[in-house]
């Protein structure tokens, strides 16, 4: 199986910047694009990220498409119930037992390492180039029952997400320099820590730690909330841009920063020698570019935003 893979990565090395007609070789119909159809059975298990980006292209089926019957397959099946652009959601074990047939597969892997934004290459897999790349996530800000009264309204409210998931160690910014980060951040807004790596921790001196404490729809509605977002590269940073909040993100030089693009987001890239790497295994050289980035440097970036996003208030 790995070997298949490398070799079809090796293959579709020389159309990582036009992949639209390899991609349409993995159509059911090569010539009859997957959004015409009136049953539309896409699949995207996870990540989080990937599938926040996957409802940039469902809402260009639907533009284009209206009357089309949509399911969408994933892990995040919770987060994507009642979508008012999807007529169904599914986990991957329902559609298994449901018999579900004819999926389409949202991949953008084979062109990796990739040169155009990722819902470019989600996109061509139903047989869309250029679309929009505006996600379309609803208001869960109902569903955040005591953290409604828990979060302070008179200060900037900066929030705050360290872990780049298990997917590969290379997008971790040192914990030591997330630490004093937060520590200076306080002077300038309440900081909210989310994501599901650590234990929650009591709050204290400016800083709410909602690690492990919230569901994905009230992670979803605290980065809404938010004046500023400030996180690795990770899912945070499509539920931002969904949003429309301003980003930083401590990206290094895992990927390139035109894959996830967007406006307000500043993405603190350090192109070393071997990047992008979208490495998996361990970093042979200590994730050297990651190291390149100073708290400084994030701190800078983080109060240009605050104060821009003042500015336009």
């Amino acid at each position: 199986m790995i070997i298949a893979h490398q070799l079809r990565r090796r293959l579709a090395g020389p159309f990582t910047r036009s992949p639209f007609n390899v991609q349409r070789l993995r159509w059911p119909n090569p010539f009859s694009p997957p959004y015409r159809q009136k049953e539309i059975n896409l699949a995207r298990p996870g990540e989080l990220g990937d599938v926040v980006m996957s409802l940039a292209v469902v809402r260009a089926i639907r533009e284009r498409n209206p009357t089309a019957f949509i399911t969408f397959v994933t892990h995040y099946h919770e987060l994507l119930e009642g979508h008012p652009l999807l007529d169904r959601v599914m986990s991957p074990a329902q559609a298994a037992q449901a018999g579900l047939r004819n999926l389409i597969a949202l991949r953008y892997e084979v062109f990796i390492p990739l040169r155009l934004h990722i819902i470019d290459y989600l996109a061509g897999c139903v047989g869309l180039r250029q679309i929009s790349h505006e996600i379309p996530l609803p208001d869960f800000s109902a569903e955040l029952g005591a953290w409604a009264a828990l979060i302070p309204s008179d200060r900037p409210r900066i929030v705050v997400c360290r872990a780049a998931g298990p997917f590969t160690p290379n997008k971790t910014w040192p914990d030591d320099r997330w630490d004093s980060l937060i520590s200076r951040l306080t002077a300038h807004g309440t900081v909210i820590e989310l994501g599901a790596d650590a234990p929650a921790q009591p709050s204290h001196n400016g800083q709410i730690d909602g690690r492990g404490r919230t569901t994905v729809r009230q992670f979803c509605a605290l980065i809404a909330q938010a004046d500023l977002l400030i996180s690795a590269l990770t899912g945070s940073v499509h539920i931002a841009a969904a949003y429309r909040v301003p980003t930083v993100s401590v990206l290094g030089g895992y990927e390139l920063p035109v894959n996830t693009a967007y406006p307000l987001h500043t993405a603190l890239y350090r192109g070393v020698a071997c990047s992008p790497c979208w490495l998996r295994a361990a970093c042979p050289i200590s994730r050297e570019c990651l190291r390149q980035i100073s708290v400084e440097d994030v701190l800078t970036a983080a109060l240009q935003q605050l104060a821009t996003r003042a500015a336009r208030t």
